[in-house]
């Protein structure tokens, strides 16, 4: 007999950080919600992250261990092995907000009728442990600059995503490019309003200002067909959130 879909696919992938992968384990061992699998893709580690998922006897986890070509490759691999009627992407190093993150996500999603994505808060963390709130944003508006809700802050519905979801031609922001294709095929969303998640400042997008705007700039006149006055003015509003977080960053590392 084959056993019921999982409610929740945790995706991990990591690349030489040991470190993180223990840190998001702990964090997803706290949950409350066990109602779950966790997916590993690991990029072919060689600092003990194979070892280490080696020695994890738990009946929700799976992984693999190969080259990939990136980030957003090993999410699509992590995507096509899971089985959860919803998925949440966790890298290495990510944390859930607190012990009760996917409990709170599944009332949320369950009592807005099981929609095909679920937009929550996250708390930006600075290496000084400083944080800094980010609620969710409505669909329909926050779409046109950037995304609804952080990317450790987003719950799809597994059945919804495009086979692949992430496009890898957007090497920075494909997860922009997933937000905005659910929204062109009429995603219906539910908000949560609390932190779900943590979000370490110094990552791949938030870091790559320049790149991440090229590729804004081309999802929102390729596929959202936005003219180039609404481009513009986006462009210019991610400029400064950028170099505010970066400084924000900065400061924290110097103290």
């Amino acid at each position: 007999m084959v056993s019921p879909p999982p409610f929740f696919s945790v995706i991990t992938v990591v690349l030489n950080d040991q470190p993180g992968l223990r840190r998001t384990y702990r964090s997803l061992q706290e949950q409350a919600e066990r109602d779950l699998e966790w997916i590993v893709v690991d990029g072919a580690s060689g600092d003990g992250c194979v070892e280490f998922l080696k020695k994890l006897a738990l009946p929700f986890l799976r992984w693999v261990s190969e080259r990939d070509r990136g980030i957003y490759d090993a999410m699509n691999k992590g995507t096509r092995l899971a089985r959860g009627r919803y998925v949440i992407y966790m890298n290495a190093g990510d944390n859930f907000a607190d012990q009760d993150s996917l409990l709170d996500l599944k009332r949320c999603i369950e009592s807005a009728g099981m929609p095909d994505l679920c937009l929550a808060g996250c708390k930006y963390r600075f290496s000084d442990r400083k944080f800094r709130y980010r609620p969710p944003r409505r669909m329909e508006s926050a779409i046109r600059h950037g995304l609804p809700a952080m990317h450790q802050a987003t719950v799809y519905r597994r059945e919804f995503l495009d086979d692949p979801p992430y496009d890898l031609s957007y090497p920075v922001s494909a997860d922009y490019f997933v937000a905005v294709r659910c929204f062109i095929r009429g995603a219906r969303a539910c908000y949560l309003n609390r932190a779900v998640s943590l979000f370490d400042v110094g990552g791949n997008s938030t870091m790559k200002v320049g790149a991440s705007m090229r590729e804004h700039w081309r999802m929102q006149r390729d596929l959202l067909r936005q003219g180039w006055p609404m481009r513009i003015l986006s462009a210019a509003r991610r400029f400064i959130a950028g170099r505010i977080i970066k400084a924000m960053h900065a400061s924290a590392r110097r103290s």
